[in-house]
């Protein structure tokens, strides 16, 4: 066979020709130079970042008969037969396939004959990971003191996975990963040696880029892709020829899915994934392809350097202006559903169903699902979760005299004290501008025409005693629908289940809200006065209204009618479409649709 795959042709001879492996050559060339060269090494790190290659260089180093320093000549008969193959001093072992007791017996024995050639026979057991502990026992004496003349050079791409007393005997080198600009320069450099038939090749570095990023720091496999796309492509390597090749989803189509997820367009996200499968791509690449990308925007807009992800510059620029469409929690939610969609595929027999129910998902439980679900609300993603309603006229506040917000703060009783875990869950209050009006916290474009509730001061006990039930009940049932939304955004989705079916009632003896629940909810009532859940909407309460309330239950002689919705909304007919089930709301959005009958 005559043709050679670039990866074989260009394998390192000389210590200089390993890439971005400093730290490792500079210990064995040390080593070499100062006649310390140790029984056994240990080799740990990623596929395809040079391993075997240099597990095969120090075996010329030690074989060769006119080295020069650490350097093999490369030229003597003991280093060209470690270079095509046919040395018997050099065995290369392959432990996936010979992984048993017998052939470390096998080893055991052989490891007496003196070497033919060199001064060293040198054992290479690729994937040493894959040993049997009965096979690790058996080489365990052997490489506690093996025979002068030999050198046991161990690689894996698992190290953690190998017993601690077989790496207690070895001196362990770890090989870095390689970056993308590393692989890039490196491909530059074959390039420009090569041609294809007679010809040289040209290439536009953005294809370059992508190779790089597909070979996943590996350059072997960065090699095996370039040399398909030079069999694809010929003299010339664009681009679009190697997203061809890779069957990568392009930038805009990327782009056009995250703006999707960002604006909660269910249709566009649902395009995206349909026109992918239709095109024959595989949707557990598809899966990480979009991690990848969530990685990277999350990393860009903390200040990573472009260069470092192996994106173009105007392709960074792009994502760093979409990434400031998203809330953190969306951008980790967008890793945690692919991640676990990755996970589904290997069992689903609708790959592209799991991924949909994955992208879906991110609208279920997080603060994507009022925006998406509820069209007429337009509560900006990054607004705090519990936000004050107004209560009154705050004029009087607002003037400085009795009953302002510094005087009322000043006489206020102590606000109950809130634990970590709910202030973290729960949210915080938006702070107050000078005339007790919230900043606003919708970005530009976030809706149109609802109405963004006012801060206003933590009431003083004269305020509130001259508030009357009637008041007080009023002020609750205007703060219920954006409690119900809260503990939906903060995924505390039990309460926010246990809430479904009641509705504020009245207030009794100034502080007492009396919850109503039909007939049939006993466990609902119940699980809501367990004390953790009874604290958190009391909390909630007072963060939205300023006004301390009690929880209290009672069953009401209303049929079912479908409580808070959990959009928020109060009860009332249910032939009303704001009565219905989020998700069925959801699905008229989507569909287009209308209710013909209710049974």
């Amino acid at each position: 066979m005559s043709y050679v795959a670039l990866y074989r042709v260009w394998r390192p001879s000389r210590w200089e020709d390993v890439v971005d492996q400093k730290a490792v050559i500079r210990i064995l060339k040390n080593a070499l130079t100062s006649n310390k060269v140790s029984h056994a090494y240990l080799f740990a790190g990623p596929r395809g970042t040079g391993k075997t290659t240099v597990a095969r260089l120090l075996a010329k180093a030690v074989n060769c008969n006119n080295r020069s320093g650490a350097e093999p000549c490369n030229a003597c008969l003991s280093c060209v037969s470690i270079a095509d193959g046919s040395t018997v001093d050099v065995i290369e072992i392959d432990a996936a396939s010979n992984r048993g007791i017998d052939e470390m017996r096998s080893l055991r024995e052989a490891v007496r004959y003196v070497p033919v050639m060199g001064g060293y026979k040198v054992y290479i057991i690729d994937e040493v990971h894959m040993l049997t502990q009965e096979a690790f026992n058996a080489l365990l004496k052997t490489l506690e003191e093996p025979p002068e003349h030999v050198i046991f050079i161990m690689a894996t791409t698992a190290p953690h996975k190998i017993p601690v007393t077989i790496t207690s005997r070895c001196q362990r080198l770890d090989f870095r990963r390689l970056t993308v600009s590393d692989i890039e320069t490196q491909m530059q450099k074959i390039l420009g040696s090569t041609t294809v038939s007679g010809k040289p090749v040209t290439w536009e570095p953005a294809a370059l880029r992508l190779i790089a990023r597909a070979g996943q720091g590996s350059m072997r496999d960065a090699l095996s892709i370039l040399d398909l796309c030079l069999t694809y492509g010929g003299t010339t390597l664009t681009e679009d020829d190697v997203r061809e090749i890779l069957g990568e989803t392009s930038t805009e189509t990327m782009q056009r899915l995250f703006r999707a997820i960002a604006q909660r367009d269910v249709q566009t996200i649902l395009d995206v994934t349909r026109d992918s499968s239709d095109r024959g791509k595989d949707m557990g690449e598809l899966c990480q392809e979009i991690g990848m990308y969530a990685r990277d925007m999350l990393l860009l807009r903390s200040g990573a350097k472009p260069s470092e992800l192996g994106r173009p510059q105007d392709e960074a620029d792009s994502m760093i202006s979409l990434a400031r469409t998203f809330s953190t929690p969306l951008l980790i939610g967008v890793l945690e559903a692919v991640s676990k969609a990755a996970q589904t595929i290997k069992t689903q027999d609708d790959p592209r169903l799991a991924l949909e129910v994955a992208l879906l998902g991110l609208f279920m439980g997080d603060e994507a699902l009022p925006v998406r679900l509820f069209p007429g609300n337009t509560i900006p993603s990054d607004a705090p979760i519990f936000q004050p309603v107004v209560t009154g006229p705050a004029s009087a506040s607002a003037s400085g005299g009795p009953g302002s917000p510094a005087e009322s703060r000043a006489h206020a009783a102590p606000a109950p004290a809130i634990p970590e875990t709910e202030r973290s869950e729960v949210g915080s209050v938006q702070p107050a501008s000078r005339d007790g009006i919230a900043s606003p916290a919708s970005p530009t474009g976030a809706g149109q025409g609802a109405e963004e509730p006012v801060l206003v001061a933590d009431p003083s006990p004269g305020e509130e005693k001259s508030l009357s039930n009637e008041e007080l009940a009023e002020i609750a049932k205007a703060a219920w629908p954006r409690l119900m939304e809260a503990l939906f955004r903060s995924k505390r989705v039990k309460v926010h289940a246990y809430l479904l079916q009641a509705s504020p009632s009245r207030v009794e003896g100034g502080k007492t809200l009396v919850l109503s629940y039909p007939k049939g909810y006993m466990t609902h009532m119940e699980q809501i006065m367990v004390k953790e859940n009874k604290r958190l909407v009391e909390v909630g309460l007072y963060k939205l209204t300023g006004k301390r309330f009690e929880i209290d239950v009672e069953t009401s002689d209303l049929s079912h009618r479908g409580g808070s919705g959990g959009n928020g909304h109060e009860g009332g007919s249910i032939s009303g479409e704001e009565e219905l089930h989020p998700l069925v709301r959801a699905a008229i959005t989507i569909l287009d649709g209308k209710i013909v009958s209710r049974e």
